[in-house]
């Protein structure tokens, strides 16, 4: 029998892959639930909205953390990394100048996840992934306005989800 008082010693590793297991199982969970309850139109502009406004908390939060200062060449590929680490998602970030990036998601556990409950057609990864970028900007760069447009996206059969981030000029 287990002692409740023992003390279970995990890694940082450890932890943070069941803290990514926990959250992004919470995630989905929620999302079925209100797709129950209100239909998958209703349960996506939930989602996205939700999406946005944690990324943008998230956004500020990483920011705070790391004083992310400098660039945007060099600090967006940091706050990226830094939230694709905690979604469990690879990725990479082409620099193509000081206003223009290309943001690509070779590997995506939500996307794992979610093909195997939904249909491919009524998946709404598209709206939930620019939603979550457009907050994590917004919450690290308030006084910087984006246009973000996607070019490739994995459910419509493409091998990777392709974002093009630009700095909105006058």
């Amino acid at each position: 029998m287990l002692n409740i008082e023992e003390n279970i010693e995990l890694g940082l590793e450890e932890l943070l892959e069941l803290m990514r297991y926990a959250f992004l199982r919470l995630d989905g969970a929620w999302f079925m639930a209100s797709v129950e309850k209100l239909g998958l139109e209703t349960a996506t502009e939930l989602d996205v909205k939700a999406w946005e406004l944690f990324s943008e908390r998230l956004g500020k939060k990483i920011a705070s953390i790391t004083n992310l200062k400098g660039l945007l060449s060099q600090t967006l590929p940091k706050l990226m990394k830094i939230q694709h680490t905690l979604m469990n998602m690879n990725s990479e970030i082409e620099v193509i100048n000081e206003s223009k990036m290309v943001h690509r998601v070779l590997e995506c556990e939500i996307w794992s996840m979610v093909q195997k409950v939904w249909p491919q057609d009524a998946i709404p990864c598209h709206k939930v992934t620019l939603a979550s970028i457009r907050g994590l900007l917004k919450g690290a760069f308030p006084e910087t306005e984006f246009i973000l447009e996607h070019k490739k996206k994995i459910p419509l059969g493409d091998p990777y989800c392709e974002i093009e981030i630009s700095i909105k000029t006058s």
